[in-house]
């Protein structure tokens, strides 16, 4: 097994020097928030400012907070299925609203 304590520890006393904020939620028609929390708080824990949105969170929505709010991310859980199109949606609509410089991460039991 590979000793990664080293490198955990690295991550674990980072600190960005810039300010870096993400959007978070789970996506629509989907209650399942665990894994959409736990990466809330890793991200909180190493500095990042989250705006967790909830469960059961429209492409929309998702969106115009991340816009108003000037996240440098966004990070959405999908356990439902249709994270092809909900996510393709996403990355369609940040474009049309100038928002194409947000990242997208997904991650859930569907996808």
């Amino acid at each position: 097994m590979t000793d990664l304590s080293a490198d955990y520890q690295a991550l674990a006393n980072y600190r960005p020097t810039h300010k870096v904020r993400f959007i978070t939620a789970a996506s629509l028609f989907d209650g399942h928030d665990a894994a959409i929390n736990i990466m809330r708080r890793i991200l909180q824990s190493m500095g990042a400012e989250v705006i967790h949105l909830g469960h059961n969170r429209s492409v929309d929505e998702v969106v115009t907070a991340a816009l108003q709010e000037d996240a440098q991310g966004i990070a959405i859980s999908s356990y439902q299925g249709g994270h092809v199109e909900y996510f393709k949606y996403m990355v369609d609509l940040l474009k049309s609203r100038g928002g194409e410089h947000i990242q997208i991460f997904g991650g859930g039991g569907g996808v």
